[in-house]
């Protein structure tokens, strides 16, 4: 089995390094300015014996990639069915305006509020790849996605998640009962995670 990741927007695959070590781990790193060339990508990177861990963003990727060849399992971090659904639209548009307006500075201050250290400090993408890539993501709806979806899945999702809300996690199961939902005392992602805690984690998709 291969483990591949997919980070979240603005991130780098740095937020997986804890996952090194166990089994064959390979990263992808997000650089384009849409989806679709995201998803080719990936697509090319999965067989039937990879498990693909995607966190917000990259969950959605992780989704929208599994269709052509169904991987092993899924384990979708901070995940959504609709992230331009899950707050209100001023908060959004808020954001990206704050992004246009200084974008190194709203980044870092994003990279904070989510990771609470510096991280990926030598990654900072493109201004204009970074918030189309965002925007498109906002606008994405995969819920029909998740309906239809017949890999095994954990859905793994912080109480207190303050970018993805933890009712987003409620949604995703509605919309396809067979997954499993793990949740943990954190945030948007679960970055005290030890390999133990990833093992659980990984050996729960098993009995799916």
């Amino acid at each position: 089995m291969k483990i591949l990741t997919i980070h979240g927007w603005g991130f780098c695959p740095e937020v997986f390094k804890t996952l090194e070590g166990l089994e064959k781990v390979i990263h992808h790193f997000i650089e384009e300015d849409c989806l679709r060339k995201e998803i080719q990508k990936v697509e090319k990177m999965i067989d039937k014996d990879t498990l693909v861990v995607g966190w917000s963003l990259g969950a959605t990727i992780a989704v929208l990639s599994s269709s052509k060849t169904p991987p092993k399992g899924l384990v979708l971090i901070g995940a959504t069915p609709h992230f331009g659904k899950a707050w209100k639209e001023h908060y959004i548009e808020s954001f990206f305006k704050e992004l246009e307006g200084n974008f190194e500075r709203k980044l870092k201050e994003f990279r904070r509020t989510v990771w609470g250290e510096p991280i990926c400090e030598d990654k900072v993408p493109s201004k204009e790849k970074a918030i189309k890539l965002l925007t498109e993501f906002v606008q994405t709806d995969i819920s029909e996605h998740l309906k239809g979806l017949n890999v095994p899945t954990v859905i793994l999702h912080g109480r207190k998640d303050p970018i993805t809300p933890y009712r987003e996690a409620k949604k995703m199961l509605k919309l396809n009962p067979s997954f499993r939902l793990i949740t943990y005392n954190g945030g948007h992602f679960p970055k005290n995670f030890t390999q133990r805690d990833w093992k659980k984690v990984f050996s729960s998709l098993q009995q799916l």
